[in-house]
């Protein structure tokens, strides 16, 4: 069993145990934590305002060498890693395997970044004035991260720009994916970050919210609902110092044209749709295919849901997904199940649902509908729940795209290169992958959406500059005297 502690001030405190970190796939304790009240939440706080100062002040160069070190580390942790995220998550091995590979280009473009640019020499309306911008850090960052990524985004994606800036951070993982993180704070003290840096507090909601609400924290690096996302922005305009960048939820969906590959189309449709049995925020959980070859498509895609396999990772070979991540979470997916199954303008297709034997496991549940206003079809559901949808034209796939409250992720599968732009002007999306499907982030692009998936900061590489502020800055080259811009006398 798992030993949680708190991470503050460069140590590791022991202290009460108030809740288990389960593994889905058993329902088997793995580990104990405890829970960061108030003042636990102010304690890391203060260690991170109190090492800011020194921290901003020390070299681009030096900050960034720390993360060097850092990957080193990851790389020789990386099968343990692994096994902890599988453990805590119920992922395959593959997808794992891939998370922690994430993890470390982000460890790297942080390397990478303390050489590089940190503004921009920009010419000034006046030939006697020189003009340029830097990026200067905010100061204390929280972090509150998701379950579903629990090394990539809460320890790298948010956490490594921030800290390459110049901020210090404080980090509050999913209460559901603790000892991950916790391994990942392991790494950070053995790397030798300085005590106040990296500071990690463990808890439920409420340890969130005593952390956003701290006066002391000057940006809040929000990923997981969008009503938790949207509490915090709100709160943040309470302020006048707070900003946020929250990721949020998502009805994402892959388009295939009658003009695609169809062998691409199917393929990258299942892993869209299944992968983390459809719990990632950019996961699709509709499948819109032009109406030419929507039959052709729905026996492939079909077929291929057959050959899907859900089980225990450690137990099982060849399984694509794993299980839920808990039981409130499965018994939502049953609700958007049977809101399908009691609709007769839908017609189930694979009727999935709870699989009889220990763990939170689902098999996949398909049907097809007409594209109208219903809350099935509108609403993220986080699960192996999947709507085949047909269009007529290249206006009727967009206009089905944009009409839900989200705007994260689109895969588009066409060889129209006509069709390809007109789908990455009109679509309301943050992120568009043309001939391929929904999930294929890389480190160093930004991760974001529009509209209630998120609020114009991205993460991943787009972190940079939610944890920033950018000053302008001239400097007049005239001997005793100022010319204006702009023709002011």
């Amino acid at each position: 069993m798992y030993e949680g502690r708190h991470y503050i001030n460069g140590e590791f405190s022991e202290t009460d145990k108030d809740f288990s970190s389960l593994n889905p796939a058993t329902d088997m304790e793995v580990g104990f934590f405890p829970v960061a009240q108030h003042d636990v939440v102010h304690e890391a706080v203060d260690a991170a305002r109190c090492q800011f100062p020194n921290w901003r002040k020390m070299s681009r160069v030096n900050r960034a060498d720390y993360f060097d070190k850092l990957a080193q580390l990851l790389k020789r942790d990386h099968e343990r890693l692994v096994d902890a995220i599988s453990l805590e998550t119920g992922k395959n091995k593959n997808e794992s395997h891939a998370e922690v590979i994430e993890a470390l280009h982000m460890c790297q473009v942080a390397v990478a970044s303390g050489r590089q640019s940190f503004g921009e020499v920009i010419a000034s309306e006046l030939s006697s004035k020189d003009a340029y911008v830097v990026r200067k850090p905010k100061g204390v960052v929280a972090v509150i991260s998701p379950w579903n990524f629990p090394l990539a985004i809460g320890s790298f994606w948010c956490t490594a720009p921030a800290i390459v800036e110049g901020n210090c951070v404080v980090h509050k993982p999913s209460e559901y994916t603790p000892m991950v993180a916790q391994i990942a704070a392991e790494l950070y003290h053995e790397a030798g970050f300085p005590p106040g840096v990296y500071n990690l507090i463990h808890g439920m909601g409420g340890t969130g919210k005593e952390l956003v609400q701290d006066n002391h924290v000057d940006c809040i690096l929000f990923t997981g609902s969008a009503a938790v996302g949207q509490e915090i922005r709100q709160h943040c305009a309470t302020t006048w110092h707070k900003t946020c960048s929250c990721e949020m939820g998502s009805k994402s969906a892959v388009i295939t044209f009658k003009d695609g590959n169809l062998s691409l189309a199917v393929d990258v449709s299942v892993a869209s749709a299944f992968k983390l049995s459809g719990q990632r925020c950019v996961s699709s959980g509709r499948l819109i295919v032009q109406r030419d070859v929507f039959e052709e498509f729905k026996n492939r895609f079909l077929k291929k849901v057959e050959n899907v396999k859900t089980g225990n990772v450690f137990e099982e070979e060849n399984v694509l997904y794993g299980p839920i991540i808990n039981s409130k979470q499965l018994k939502r997916v049953e609700y958007f199940n049977q809101l399908v199954r009691l609709d007769d303008d839908a017609k189930v297709l694979v009727d999935g649902g709870r699989l009889d034997r220990d763990g939170q496991f689902m098999s996949p549940f398909v049907y097809e509908v007409e594209w109208a206003d219903k809350e099935y079809l509108k609403t993220e559901v986080f699960g192996p729940h999947v709507a085949l949808i047909p269009f007529d034209t290249v206006d009727d796939a967009i206009r089905i795209y944009n009409d839900t409250d989200y705007g994260l992720a689109l895969g588009v599968v066409t060889e129209s290169f006509r069709t390809m732009r007109k789908c990455r002007d009109e679509c309301n999306t943050g992120m568009l992958y043309l001939n391929g499907g929904s999930i294929a982030a890389e480190s160093h692009l930004p991760f974001g959406g529009i509209k209630k998936s998120g609020n114009g900061w991205k993460s991943a590489v787009g972190t940079y500059k939610a944890v920033t502020e950018e000053i302008a800055v001239t400097t007049n080259y005239e001997e005793g005297a100022l010319t204006w811009a702009q023709g002011m006398k």
